[in-house]
């Protein structure tokens, strides 16, 4: 790769980290791409050309934080602990989003889903998009390797199936019940923390041997 690439990949990979911060910070609706220009110490002009509209750059800010999020997996899975104990780590994992009094995170993919299917109009950004969630797919399915060899997740399952539809429903549980609003009669007994620790609870108790 020339110098003069490498310079252009570096401003791209800039302009996502900044986006991604306004866009969890301030909200998607609320940041204009001026905005991350500005920000960014670029021109506007500049900012089209790498990203022609907001949705494209929406995509690209998506994967910087899946990227992110795979890497904090793996780092649970490189632990020195049982299958069983990886499991009940990335659900608590997921759980810990919603610590965050504003609810960044779980507002950011709420909004996303109104962007999801452009991602297919942007070649570059709907490759990286497939890529990322492919690293995360793998690193989840070396749990379910793992619990195979060392028999502290069932054998009579398929842990493949099941570690890639828990986390995928656990962590789309998370998002929206952390955001949505009940009666005030039912408030208390649905809090987003009772549901969660309920169907972690659902999860670890089918999973165990």
């Amino acid at each position: 790769m020339s110098k003069r690439e490498q310079q252009k990949q570096q401003r791209r990979q800039n302009i996502i980290q900044i986006a991604k911060d306004l866009f969890l910070e301030e909200g998607v609706q609320t940041i204009q791409m001026q905005d991350v220009a500005t920000s960014a110490g670029i021109g506007i002009a500049t900012l089209f050309r790498y990203f022609p509209k907001k949705e494209y750059l929406m995509i690209a800010a998506t994967n910087a934080i899946t990227d992110e999020m795979a890497t904090d997996i793996g780092q649970i899975v490189e632990q020195p602990v049982t299958a069983y104990e990886k499991t009940e780590q990335i659900l608590e994992y997921y759980m810990g989003i919603t610590k965050d009094l504003q609810l960044r995170l779980a507002k950011y993919f709420e909004s996303f889903n109104l962007y999801e299917k452009i991602a297919e109009e942007s070649p570059e950004d709907y490759a990286e998009y497939l890529s990322v969630r492919s690293k995360l797919a793998r690193i989840l399915l070396t749990v379910s390797e793992q619990g195979k060899r060392d028999g502290s997740l069932r054998s009579d399952v398929d842990l493949d199936l099941f570690i890639m539809t828990m986390v995928q429903n656990f962590s789309l549980f998370t998002y929206k019940s952390s955001l949505t609003k009940h009666d005030t009669n039912l408030s208390t007994l649905l809090t987003s923390d009772k549901q969660l620790a309920m169907m972690k609870d659902v999860f670890l108790r089918y999973i165990q041997p």
